[in-house]
């Protein structure tokens, strides 16, 4: 097709588009190749078939169209909107869709049937593998099935996706928000989804291997049939809800709220000395008094609890989110807390009743002797009269943080980052 006759396709496309007596532009089949039409408007257009390769589409409005089997290798997409458009078998290889809006596109398998000459049947595959998606919109989109390995999707919407058996081997996925998204079955060997959002994605018989999963966000993501074996789950966000806990656990936070709620007239303080609890969400929830000695606590969200004279002599609480926390006079001796967020956590005095009178009360100081707090934030942290001897605070944000009457004698201070903004 020449330049000309084109561009008298497109001027009676826009024409339609605007219920001007035009005629909906029907370019299936047709070679369109090496054409440059930045910013063309061709919504709702019928380009089965057609081939767009090496095309400069830079800002074109391709929503709602036909691109049914299309080549689009090597094509300049950026920025264009494919918005609901159905996408199945189109061809991709070497094209630019950096920042590119593919919301609700049907990408899935297909395939046109070629009939030569001698009758023969040529069958036209698609292979997504090695696609630049960076930045895309890919919210909703439709790619079951779709083979996209060592694809580079990073920083891209993929928000209610569907992906089930999708091939991502490979590909890099990296600060991408697949939220809501549905993974199920989909290859994720030695997929790069560091920093993603994966909040109540499914992941079910995703295969899992080498997965880089560092620092992402994966709460509500049911985890318990996954094998996460050989992934790299480095800072990331993962909550079970406490109803995933074994029964007996569950018994344990149940008897310890009665025993708070009946101020000790019934049920039984908690004890959940050397248990795995990583990763869970306890929120909110009043542990005061509990034994928590060398539970592991890993990345567990605990923000706004209160452990008011909790033993966690040893606790394992790395990761953990402990803002705004009131840990007044729990024992943290030897508790590790590195890279935990506890800013605008209480770690100061608890005032308790002095036995021999009961009207008196004392100041009982948070222990956090041998504690290890490398790297955690602290900014805001209520530590006044804390035990910090030989606490190891290498790296930690003090920035706002209350250390009145602490001894910081013996605390390892490296690099601690103070409100002068200059780190020692």
């Amino acid at each position: 097709m020449t330049p000309v006759q084109l561009a008298k396709v497109l001027h009676l496309h826009r024409s339609w588009l605007a219920n001007r007596n035009g005629t909906r532009a029907n370019l299936a089949m047709q070679d369109l190749s090496g054409h440059r039409i930045p910013g063309v408007k061709l919504r709702k257009a019928i380009l089965t078939g057609t081939n767009l390769s090496n095309c400069n589409l830079l800002g074109a409005d391709l929503r709602e169209t036909d691109l049914f089997a299309a080549n689009l290798q090597d094509a300049d997409c950026l920025g264009a909107d494919f918005s609901d458009a159905d996408m199945r078998g189109a061809t991709l290889r070497g094209s630019n869709l950096t920042g590119a809006c593919l919301a609700n596109v049907d990408l899935r398998d297909g395939a046109l049937m070629s009939f030569a000459a001698n009758s023969d049947v040529k069958v036209i595959a698609v292979d997504y593998s090695n696609l630049q998606l960076n930045q895309a919109m890919l919210a909703g989109a439709n790619l079951t099935g779709a083979r996209l390995r060592q694809s580079a999707i990073a920083q891209s919407d993929l928000t209610g996706a569907i992906l089930r058996d999708a091939d991502l081997s490979g590909a890099n996925l990296s600060q991408s928000n697949l939220t809501d998204a549905d993974l199920t079955g989909a290859n994720l060997t030695d997929t790069d989804l560091s920093g993603a959002i994966l909040r109540n994605a499914k992941l079910d018989g995703a295969v899992m291997k080498g997965t880089n999963f560092s620092n992402a966000d994966l709460k509500g993501v049911p985890l318990d049939n996954l094998d996460l074996t050989s992934a790299n789950l480095k800072g990331a966000k993962i909550l079970r809800k406490v109803e995933d806990l074994a029964p007996a656990i569950q018994e344990i936070i149940r008897d310890h709220n009665i025993w708070i709620s009946s101020h000790g007239a019934k049920g039984t303080p908690a004890g959940f000395a050397d248990a795995d609890l990583s990763f869970v969400d306890l929120s909110g929830m009043n542990l005061s008094a509990a034994d928590c000695a060398n539970v592991i606590l890993k990345g567990a969200d605990l923000s706004s609890c209160l452990f008011v004279l909790a033993n966690l002599s040893g606790a394992i609480l790395d990761g953990a989110n402990l803002e705004s926390a009131d840990l007044s006079g729990a024992d943290l001796s030897q508790a590790d807390l590195s890279a935990a967020n506890a800013a605008g956590a209480i770690f100061g005095a608890a005032s308790i009743r002095d036995p021999g009178n009961l009207a008196a009360t004392r100041a009982w100081p948070t222990n956090l002797t041998k504690a290890t707090l490398k790297g955690a934030n602290l900014q805001g942290a209520d530590m006044s009269a804390a035990k910090l001897d030989h606490a190891d605070l290498t790296g930690a944000d003090l920035r706002g943080a209350d250390l009145t009457g602490a001894d910081l004698t013996t605390a390892i201070m490296d690099r601690v980052i103070l409100d002068r903004e200059d780190a020692v």
